[in-house]
């Protein structure tokens, strides 16, 4: 007598939008590939997601009551292994905003979506749900918070650049704190290379900006307890993510908009481990979905930057740096779309550097 086949379950699909119409277009397109669900508003899907383990959850985001920003939030934190995207019709910033610094969402998606894009956005969401593990959800930080990260040896020893921007202590304890903003010392001793240590992974920030003001501001948002390196170009970034490994990169893309979102994606793509915020004066609809879909920014910071708000970014940032250094499969829920334009000769030449800079980086 045959065995028989162990049937598998079809993945969980979840629409939410308050227009029947296109709940109905979505049940003829995907009803034959997915276990269909559909909700006309937040309430309703939140409900669907407590009662059934849903894979990915699409959600429109200008509804009545519950936006999809909002929603997406709370599936964030009632079901962490829902790979979540978002798709609205209107060119708002809020939406766009609130996808990356609220929802953490895996693609934003803009009406009139094509359908082969959204089946195929759509089914890489639901590999990703069924072949990688739920990742932890933080607790919400704020300004007055302190998160420990730890460390992988006993002992740290930071010591201050020439740059008063890497201003480190030296510890004998297991874990080091990022606590509440204040300014570093105004002048630091300088380190010569033979004292200079080797810092402990993910202990590190690099900014990557010519405006002064947003490196004061991560000086003051880290309070001296972890070194800032600055980057004037992307031969600088590249030289201190080999030299130091820090784990968050502040990108301004103020300027060079076209350099700094190839940057983005290819760092992205060698680098999964890194965690970008990424901060500018101006919100483009445009730009702003560009850098989630295809370089997965972890937040998006508007200038003028405040101390306040940009430690409890830094400390989720770095948070979420070591959960992804200490569960390595995550990394695949931050899969960058990979229809990014190819970067010149001396691009690419820059970006060779980092192709065996993760096995360095994750074996110690």
């Amino acid at each position: 007598m045959q065995p028989q086949a162990q049937v598998v379950a079809r993945p969980r699909l979840l629409f939410v939008d308050d227009e029947q119409r296109v709940l109905n277009s979505m049940r003829i397109m995907f009803r034959r590939q997915f276990d269909l669900f559909l909700a006309s508003h937040g309430a309703e899907a939140l409900d669907i997601v407590r009662d059934q383990d849903i894979d990915v959850i699409v959600a429109d985001h200008r509804m009545p009551k519950m936006t999809g920003v909002e929603v997406l939030s709370k599936v964030r934190t009632l079901s962490p292994r829902t790979v979540r995207i978002l798709l609205t019709g209107y060119a708002d910033l809020d939406a766009v905003e609130g996808s990356i610094n609220e929802s953490e969402v895996f693609r934003f998606l803009t009406k009139p979506c094509a359908p082969q894009q959204l089946r195929e956005t759509i089914e890489l969401a639901a590999k990703l749900a069924r072949e990688t593990p739920a990742p932890p959800v933080p607790e919400p930080l704020t300004a007055g918070d302190t998160i420990e990260i730890i460390l992988q040896s006993d002992t740290v020893t930071e010591v201050s650049h020439a740059s008063p921007a890497a201003t480190v202590v030296e510890r004998t304890s297991s874990t080091a704190v990022l606590e509440q903003p204040k300014f570093p010392p105004a002048h630091a001793p300088e380190a010569t290379t033979a004292t200079r240590p080797k810092l402990a992974t993910g202990l590190g920030i690099v900014v990557f900006s010519m405006d002064a003001e947003v490196i004061e501001v991560v000086q003051k948002a880290v309070r001296g307890r972890l070194p800032v390196y600055t980057a004037g170009n992307i031969v600088q970034v590249v030289k201190y993510l080999s030299e130091q490994r820090p784990g968050v990169l502040v990108t301004d893309v103020s300027e060079d908009k076209a350099t700094i979102q190839s940057m983005t994606a290819r760092l992205k793509e060698h680098l999964p481990e890194l965690v970008t915020i990424a901060v500018s004066q101006h919100r483009d609809v445009l730009d702003m979905v560009w850098l989630i879909n295809h370089g997965q920014i972890f937040r998006f910071l508007r200038k003028p930057l405040s101390a306040g708000r940009t430690a409890i970014s830094l400390q989720a940032a770095l948070q979420h740096h070591r959960q992804l250094l200490k569960h390595p499969e995550l990394v695949k829920r931050h899969e960058v779309d990979a229809s990014a334009p190819s970067e010149s000769g001396v691009m690419e030449g820059v970006f060779s550097t980092l192709k065996g800079l993760k096995r360095l980086w994750t074996s110690q």
